[in-house]
C-alpha cells in the first residue's frame, strides 16, 4: 500500500501502476502476456505501457520482432524524482518571473471602481461593491434609510456583514428598513433589538427585486450582488435627490407599518 500511494503521488493511475508492479515483481513481459495475467484489454495494455515509457518508469525494447517491456531499475526511480525536483524548481522560478504579469491580467480580470468628479462613483464586480458597503459606514450621519435586503447579507458577506454591523453599531448609526417578507428579512428583523435598527416588512410581490438602496445624509448608495458576476453599484452625492428618497422613503415608511402589523 506504501509503494501503491508513492506511486500514485509520483503521477501514476491505478492501470499504470498496476501494469508497472506486474513487471516490476515479475520481469520483463510482452502486452499480450500482460493483458492476460491483469485481466486487462489488451487495448489499455498497450496505451497503459505508452504512458507509462512517457513517464520514464519502464523500458521498451525488441526481441525476435516482438516489443518487450520492462520496469526500469529501483535507483532509477529515485533519479527521476530528482529530476522532478530540479523540474519544479526551474518551475517555480519561472511562477516567481511571471508573477508580476499574473497580478497585472488578473486586475484586468476585476472590474473597476469609476469616480466622476467626486460626486458619482461607479463600482462593478463584487470586490468593488463590498468596498462600496464598507464605505457607507465612513459617513457622518446617525440615520440610515434602508430600502431592500441584498444577496450580500445572506448568502455573500459571511463574517464581514457581522463587522459591518458591529461598526455601525459603535458608531451610533440607526437604520430604518423596509423589506420584502422573505425568510431572509423576517430573521433579519428578528435581530432589530440587538442590532440598532427598526425593520418594517412589506408583502415580497409588492415589493420584490435585489436591489438595495442605502441614503444616509446627502449620500445615495445603490447596490446588487444578486449574481456575482453581475455585482454592481452606484454612489452619489446630492441634496436634493437624497432629499427626495428621504420624503419617498418617509412615504413608504408610513405604508409599511400597515403591513407590518398585519405580519405580527
Amino acid at each position: 500500500m506504501i509503494i501503491e500511494n508513492f506511486l500514485r503521488t509520483l503521477g501514476l493511475n491505478e492501470n499504470e501502476i498496476n501494469v508497472y508492479l506486474y513487471l516490476l515483481t515479475h520481469g520483463e513481459s510482452i502486452a499480450s502476456v500482460i493483458s492476460k495475467r491483469l485481466e486487462m484489454k489488451r487495448v489499455t495494455v498497450y496505451s497503459t505501457l505508452e504512458s507509462l515509457e512517457k513517464k520514464e518508469v519502464i523500458a521498451s525494447f525488441s526481441k525476435n520482432n516482438v516489443a518487450h517491456f520492462d520496469a526500469v531499475e529501483p535507483d532509477d526511480i529515485e533519479e527521476l524524482c530528482q529530476q522532478k525536483v530540479l523540474e519544479m524548481q526551474r518551475l517555480q522560478k519561472k511562477a516567481t518571473e511571471l508573477r508580476s504579469e499574473f497580478h497585472k491580467m488578473r486586475q484586468r480580470g476585476k472590474m473597476p471602481k469609476l469616480e466622476i468628479r467626486g460626486k458619482i462613483k461607479y463600482y462593478e464586480g463584487l470586490e468593488a461593491v463590498t468596498d462600496l458597503i464598507q464605505e457607507t459606514i465612513g459617513e457622518n450621519h446617525k440615520e440610515q434609510l434602508c430600502f431592500g435586503l441584498n444577496t450580500y447579507h445572506t448568502e455573500l458577506a459571511g463574517d464581514d456583514w457581522s463587522v459591518y454591523t458591529k461598526k455601525r453599531i459603535n458608531k451610533g448609526m440607526f437604520v430604518r428598513s423596509i423589506q420584502p417578507d422573505t425568510d431572509a428579512a423576517i430573521d433579519y428583523k428578528s435581530r432589530d433589538a440587538k442590532e440598532l435598527r427598526n425593520t418594517r416588512l412589506v408583502p415580497k410581490d409588492k415589493f420584490p427585486g435585489n436591489c438595495e438602496i442605502n441614503v444616509i445624509g446627502n449620500m445615495i448608495a445603490m447596490f446588487t450582488t444578486n449574481q456575482q458576476r453581475d455585482a454592481m453599484g452606484m454612489k452619489m452625492y446630492s441634496p436634493d435627490m437624497a432629499q427626495a428618497l428621504k420624503s419617498l422613503f418617509d412615504l413608504a415608511w408610513e405604508r409599511a407599518e400597515f403591513y407590518d402589523k398585519k405580519k405580527k
